[in-house]
């Protein structure tokens, strides 16, 4: 295991062992590199709910997601693989073709199964080699656990696509540094691109979760998610005009920004 997890976590002390940690060790992870980040006034409650000796809990950190994900990059050496994981993921997914349904446009056919530790953890080391190789400093899966809108797609894109927050691989890079809060996972993508004109996203593999409906986690103080999602549109608007637009089309009415499908610049 050539890679460190990196799990920022706010007041899900049980959630987290029942959901990411499960997770890690049916894929097979090296306990003593998995590192679960909280804030100090929480340590003892994640010291007694992880139980699991080897697993790195570490505190310092401020609250607030991107805070806390900024303090990660700090945390860690410049260029070490970094496998960054939220703290609820219930199942990591890849995507597969139903052979035996040949009508195109049933939706049974385009299928997610649980993905084997085995070939898990051989597509993030490939990942990360290829990461290296490249000159790439992040990669992503896929946003939406839905064999249907996955069918289609190249495996491996290296174009502008955005890569989820849920999770996500990073050569730590200590002079990217992320400025909101919501939209956090954008932010991180158009910087990447930016500096590295590509970024990586696995199309074929997805995790379940549920977003912005768990209880806790490091965004929960905020009493106005509608409110705060606009300001980061906003933002991003401004400050990448070029390869976002404003989406407002959730039923949620939080705001949403969509990427311009930008080719790559140039890669070796």
């Amino acid at each position: 295991m050539n890679f460190v997890v990196a799990i920022p976590s706010y007041s899900r002390s049980d959630i987290i062992t029942k959901k990411t940690l499960r997770v890690c060790q049916e894929m097979g992870f090296d306990f003593s590199k998995i590192f679960v980040f909280v804030v100090d006034s929480q340590f003892c409650s994640y010291k007694n709910s992880i139980k699991n000796e080897q697993i790195n809990i570490i505190t310092g950190g401020p609250i607030g997601l991107h805070n806390m994900r900024n303090f990660i990059t700090d945390y860690f050496e410049e260029g070490t693989s970094i496998l960054h994981m939220d703290d609820d993921i219930d199942t990591i997914f890849k995507f597969t073709i139903d052979e035996t349904i040949t009508d195109l446009k049933k939706s049974a056919r385009y299928k997610l199964i649980p993905i084997t530790s085995i070939e898990f953890m051989q597509t993030i080391e490939n990942t990360f080699s290829l990461c290296i190789e490249k000159g790439i400093g992040l990669f992503g899966i896929y946003p939406v656990a839905n064999g249907y809108f996955m069918k289609g797609l190249p495996s491996i894109t290296f174009d502008l696509r955005f890569c989820v927050g849920v999770m996500w691989g990073t050569i730590n890079s200590k002079n990217i540094k992320i400025n909101i809060e919501e939209k956090e996972d954008f932010e991180r993508t158009l910087l990447f691109y930016e500096r590295d004109s590509s970024v990586m996203r696995l199309n074929n593999i997805t995790v379940k979760t549920k977003y912005y409906k768990t209880a806790g986690g490091m965004q929960s103080r905020e009493t106005n998610r509608i409110e705060s999602s606009k300001q980061s549109c906003e933002y991003l608007l401004n400050r990448f005009p070029k390869w976002t637009k404003l989406y407002t089309g959730k039923k949620s009415n939080i705001h949403e920004v969509r990427l311009t499908n930008l080719p790559v610049i140039h890669l070796e």
